[in-house]
């Protein structure tokens, strides 16, 4: 029984470090091209930070998919926040940790002693990967507004005209 348990936890534990594998590489990659918006041209930056954030935003969602698939634990952060958005976004980033899963303690775990395991049920790994997460999006976020400040990200791509005989219709 106590064998039994060992492997489970070990497996369990090797699936959420293969997950955090799986994160990470994605993670720098993303902060990787977040420094190199600085030798974009000024022309390319609002569409080259909007692609970006897209594609943060989308591996936001896929670990959010992945936590609640496991842990039936939604990390959906919708609706009207009164106040600080970072402090509403850890707010809720520490309610999720704090849940856990306790089984009773069996007799014999009682005779002898030995406490129940307690299973926090999202795992530390997943958790900071969603935090991480959490922080790209918000970080490009951040950009896009600055650059909607800055009147750069309302503004319709500088096309090229084909034909002077266009001109006049334009």
């Amino acid at each position: 029984m106590f064998g039994k348990k060992k492997m489970l936890r070990k497996r369990e534990t090797q699936e959420v470090q293969n997950r955090f594998e799986r994160n990470e590489p994605a993670g720098k990659d993303i902060y990787a091209r977040i420094a190199d918006l600085k030798n974009v041209p000024r022309d390319n930056l609002p569409d080259a930070v909007f692609m970006l954030f897209v594609e943060a935003k989308h591996q936001s969602e896929l670990i959010r998919q992945s936590i609640k698939d496991r842990t039936r634990y939604d990390f959906n952060f919708v609706g009207s926040v009164d106040g600080d958005l970072a402090t509403y976004l850890a707010e809720e980033a520490a309610h999720a940790l704090r849940d856990h899963v306790t089984n009773p303690q069996t007799f014999l775990e009682a005779m002898s002693e030995e406490f129940p395991d307690v299973h926090f049920t999202i795992q530390q790994q997943d958790a900071v990967s969603m935090v991480a997460s959490i922080i790209r999006v918000q970080r490009l976020e951040g950009i896009l507004e600055g650059l909607r400040l800055a009147g750069l990200l309302n503004k319709a791509p500088n096309r090229r005209r084909i034909s002077p005989q266009k001109d006049g219709m334009l």
